[in-house]
């Protein structure tokens, strides 16, 4: 009741602190990897957090997996404190956490890592070494990612002769001290729901498609290449009919057949007709037993002649 808590003051020290040590240390490792989730973004008490779980909420756009960083530095900010004029000291403002990953995954990755600039847009679910998880708790027994401020991929560090190989770093400040002083928890690896490890957790690859024949008019097939965006050398086999879509003139058109021969796609559509736009692309996010892809660039033809 009001009545009953107006007034009351917590005077740092008035409420036991249990320091005993007996049982099992929960301890956290370093950290190596992200999982960014909108802000805001909440898991009930009941969620099953699994590989499929994981897979889900990345191919609904509702993660974004960072893993595997080579390092990672504490750059956190320190407490500042006030002393008055007898030197006595207290606390001023308590520092906040701010964490920074580096990778060595090649040119694409780091082209994607700068999309995720931002500045109170994700909050993030910190993994460690071990396949440990640490998540935030709320008073409705829900769970969530530890609110973000600046989420900055920094320049990307070029290699020098006898030096370090090519890096590019990402840097996120966290702004909610209370969470990581208290209103937090850790998922063991050994967890009954945690039935994986980190490097099994799918990341999103670009694709590109092009055509391999570029379609003239009264085409039914469209011959279509699929790389990886990340060479632009590897080719992406299994693609189905209901992994692609054709676009002719800005409408979907019905595709009747989807077959794939020595690394070429034919797509058989209608017939198409002098000046038409085409334009192939994945249909949304394709899950190829359990390897994700996305459509990085599309197969277009400005109009047919």
């Amino acid at each position: 009741m009001l009545k009953s808590i107006a007034n009351q003051v917590a005077c740092r020290g008035a409420n036991s602190a249990n320091t005993g040590k007996l049982g099992c240390l929960s301890l956290f490792g370093s950290v190596e990897h992200f999982l960014c989730i909108p802000r805001g973004h909440k898991y009930s008490g009941t969620t099953v957090f699994n590989i499929d779980f994981i897979t889900t909420e990345i191919e609904e756009n509702r993660m974004i997996p960072l893993i595997g960083a080579s390092t990672f530095e504490d750059v956190s900010g320190e407490d500042s404190y006030s002393s008055n004029s007898s030197t006595v000291k207290r606390l001023n403002i308590p520092g906040l956490p701010e964490y920074r990953l580096t990778f060595e995954e090649g040119h694409e990755f780091y082209r994607e890592l700068s999309k995720l600039e931002s500045f109170k847009t994700y909050d993030i679910i910190l993994g460690d070494e071990n396949g440990n998880w640490m998540v935030t708790t709320s008073s409705d027994d829900s769970f969530g990612g530890f609110s973000t401020g600046h989420l900055t991929p920094e320049l990307t560090s070029r290699k020098v002769k006898g030096g370090d190989s090519e890096m590019k770093s990402i840097l996120s400040q966290f702004i909610d001290r209370l969470q990581w002083d208290k209103n937090y928890a850790i998922l063991h690896s050994d967890a009954e729901d945690i039935d994986f490890i980190p490097s099994e957790i799918p990341s999103i690859n670009g694709i590109n498609l092009s055509f391999d024949a570029i379609p003239v008019a009264a085409e039914t097939s469209l011959k279509v290449a699929v790389k990886l965006a990340a060479d632009n050398t590897t080719y992406v086999e299994g693609l189905e009919l209901l992994d692609i879509e054709v676009l002719v003139n800005g409408s979907s058109v019905v595709i009747a057949d989807v077959t794939e021969a020595n690394n070429i796609y034919d797509v058989e559509i209608p017939a198409v007709a002098t000046g038409d736009k085409i334009v192939v692309r994945a249909e949304g996010i394709v899950n190829l037993t359990g390897t994700l892809y996305r459509t990085n660039s599309e197969a277009s033809v400005e109009a047919i002649t």
